[in-house]
C-alpha cells in the first residue's frame, strides 16, 4: 500500500524548482518579458529544437529522480507519477502557444518535448537498474 511518503520526497522541491524555471522561460517568450534572453540561449545551444530537447530530457530525468525509491519498489509500473504530470504539462504548454501572438504551435516541438521527457525518465531508470540490480524488481 502506498503512503504519501512514497510520492513526496525531499528531492521533489528541486524538481519543482526546475519545472518553475522551465515554465518561466516559456512564459517569458509568450509575454515578451525578457524573451530575447531565452531566444539568445536557444541560439547558443543550437536552436529551438535543441533547447526543447535539453530542457525536456533534464526535467524527465529529475522527475524520476525526485520520486522516492519506495515508489518504484511497490509499483507494478516503474513510471513516476511526476513524469506523467510533466507529460501533461509540456503538452498543455505547447498547445497553449496557439493562443499567444508571439508564439506558434509546432508538432515537432511537442514530439521533442514528449520524447525528451521519456528519454530522461528512461535514462534514470536504466542508471538505477544497472547501479542497483534489485532496484526495479
Amino acid at each position: 500500500m502506498f503512503s504519501l511518503s512514497d510520492l513526496f520526497g525531499k528531492r521533489l522541491l528541486l524538481w519543482v524548482a526546475l519545472v518553475a524555471i522551465g515554465g518561466s522561460a516559456s512564459l517569458a517568450k509568450s509575454f515578451d518579458i525578457y524573451g530575447h534572453i531565452v531566444a539568445g540561449m536557444e541560439t547558443l545551444v543550437g536552436g529551438d529544437w535543441a533547447m526543447h530537447l535539453i530542457v525536456a530530457t533534464t526535467l524527465g530525468f529529475f522527475a524520476s529522480w525526485a520520486t522516492p525509491k519506495s515508489f518504484y519498489q511497490y509499483s507494478s509500473v516503474p513510471i513516476s507519477p511526476w513524469v506523467g504530470l510533466l507529460l501533461i504539462a509540456v503538452t498543455i504548454d505547447e498547445f497553449s502557444q496557439m493562443y499567444f501572438p508571439l508564439r506558434q504551435f509546432s508538432y515537432s516541438d511537442l514530439a521533442i518535448n514528449i520524447s525528451g521527457v521519456l528519454i530522461g525518465s528512461f535514462t534514470y531508470l536504466c542508471y538505477m537498474g544497472f547501479r542497483y540490480p534489485a532496484y526495479l524488481r
